[in-house]
């Protein structure tokens, strides 16, 4: 490094240390300390900005929010909110509350208590959503479910996409059971059978 510069191997505390942290090496904590708790970026090069946040990955960030966590072994972050959680390897939570991705390259970008549990996978808002498969998607809507791969809901109620390649557009209760299938809203609808599409 050049002489010039301010190096600090430890780390950086802007604020108040918090006793109950084992700090890692190289990391960055902005926050102050309560009755309640103070931020920990436990993981080697990692960042903590907010309340009570931690950060126990390496390379992992909290950069926000309040009580959030940053767990994934390798760079996972979380942006902001309240009781998001970060625990697959470069995974990311970007808001909301009680979000968690769990996948490897899994994201939730907000809304309330979604998982992102396959590789790959993304939910990008609603309530209760759930992205299970490989590179699965459900993009809002409540307890939304995306359970293999490349499966996809758009929003709704109570949906599954069950089938590889399937998707749900909306509506109650759907289900695309099959390869390749669709269904596109209403109510109480399956798609049984590859490459069928479904009418609302």
């Amino acid at each position: 490094a050049d002489a010039k510069m301010f190096r600090f191997p430890q780390g950086i505390v802007v604020g108040d240390r918090y006793k109950e942290c084992k700090y890692g090496n190289a990391t960055l904590s902005v926050g102050l300390v309560d009755k309640y708790g103070g931020n920990c970026p436990s993981g080697e090069g990692s960042v903590t900005f907010g309340l009570y946040n931690v950060a126990t990955g390496t390379g992992s960030t909290v950069t926000g929010g309040y009580t959030n966590y940053a767990t994934g072994p390798w760079a996972s972050s979380v942006s902001g909110g309240y009781q998001n959680k970060a625990s697959g390897i470069y995974s990311s939570v970007t808001g909301g509350s009680y979000n968690e991705a769990a996948g490897e390259n899994a994201s939730v970008s907000g809304g309330w208590t979604n998982t992102a549990q396959g590789r790959n996978s993304a939910v990008t808002g609603g309530n209760r959503g759930t992205a299970k498969g490989y590179a699965s998607a459900v993009s809002g809507g409540w307890k939304n479910k995306a359970d293999r791969g490349h499966s996809v809901i758009t929003g709704g109620y109570s949906n599954t996409a069950k089938g590889l390649f399937s998707s749900i557009s909306g509506g109650y209760r759907n289900k695309a059971k099959a390869k390749f299938t669709s269904v596109l809203g209403g109510k109480f609808n399956k798609a049984l059978k590859e490459y069928v599409t479904v009418y609302a």
